[in-house]
């Protein structure tokens, strides 16, 4: 069966008594010896009770010196150990003080020439700050004589904005005007055009008309050519036999046929100006064809932008006289 009782912890008193046996031997008291001593406790539980034992040390040293008899009083061997072990102390303290007040005094003298290190640096970089502050006021005086022109000229930019825009709107104006005089002028132009397909319309008619015509004519005359040439023959064969009445006959003929040689030389002749009109009428035709095109193009050159030396004050151009 297990135990039913507690394993108590360590004591302060427990802790104490083996820290003045562990002084008793000659040796310091530490956590670890202290453990061994006692056999049990941990690290963090003797920690605090030994910090404590430590600082009644010296009380306890003072009440032995003075006889009090007070209990907890140390015994004859750890008083004796105490005191060897607190004069190491204060000498070992001793040392370390005036090991200290040295390392001390060698850190100030460090750390005053790291001072004046650090100073002349400070100083020197005060000197260059000095010198970059001026030339950074110097700069930005620069830059605010560069912001005031940008001002001035950004002033300029909208002032001339403000004119390029009426200028834009004169523009605009103009371009509206001349759009519509390029419209009426283009319904013109239709208009001519119209009238002159009608016209070229009617001169091709007459044209046809008068060569079929002639045309008609002509091979009315060839007929009454044929049929004279075979009346002729006819009468060359009657005129065997009557020569007298056919040189008559014959000569009747000839005049005949020398009036009809005439109308046909005259028919020709009508066929040949019908076609000198035909081609006058084309020529005038492309000639009018090349005259509106140069129109359109002298109109696009003068509308504003259309081209080099096109201007604001650009007039409307004039149509030339048509035939």
């Amino acid at each position: 069966m297990k135990s039913s009782r507690v394993t108590r912890g360590v004591q302060p008193d427990e802790v104490w008594a083996a820290a003045d046996a562990v002084l008793a031997q000659g040796e310091r008291p530490t956590i670890e010896r202290v453990r061994a001593h006692l056999g049990r406790g941990s690290p963090n539980t003797v920690a605090p009770m030994l910090d404590a034992w430590y600082a009644s040390l010296a009380k306890r040293l003072a009440s032995d010196e003075d006889g009090a008899g007070e209990q907890g009083v140390l015994p004859a061997p750890v008083l004796r150990a105490a005191k060897a072990l607190w004069g190491r102390a204060q000498q070992h303290a001793q040392e370390q003080a005036v090991e200290s007040v040295r390392i001390d005094r060698q850190v100030q003298d460090q750390h005053a020439e790291r001072l004046a290190t650090l100073r002349d640096t400070l100083e020197q970089d005060q000197q260059k700050l000095n010198e970059r502050s001026e030339a950074l006021g110097a700069a930005l005086q620069a830059k605010d004589h560069q912001i005031t022109d940008l001002v001035r000229q950004v002033t300029d930019l909208h002032k001339g904005l403000t004119g390029r825009e009426r200028e834009i709107e004169s523009l605009r104006t103009l371009h509206a005007e001349a759009a519509q005089a390029l419209q009426a002028e283009r319904d013109r132009l239709n208009g001519l055009t119209e009238g002159h397909r009608q016209e070229r319309g009617r001169l091709e008619q007459r044209a046809s008309a008068h060569e079929k015509r002639l045309l008609g004519d002509l091979d009315r005359a060839r007929q009454e050519v044929k049929r004279l040439t075979l009346l002729l023959a006819d009468d060359n064969k009657k005129a065997s036999k009557t020569l007298a009445g056919s040189q008559e006959e014959a000569q009747s003929l000839r005049v005949q046929v020398g009036a009809l040689i005439a109308e046909n030389a005259g028919l020709a002749k009508e066929i040949l100006s019908a076609r000198d009109d035909l081609r006058a009428a084309q020529s005038h035709q492309e000639q009018f064809r090349k005259d509106a095109t140069a129109l359109l193009a002298d109109l696009k050159a003068r509308l504003p932008g259309a081209g080099p030396g096109s201007g604001t004050s650009a007039k409307r151009a004039k149509p030339k006289d048509r035939p």
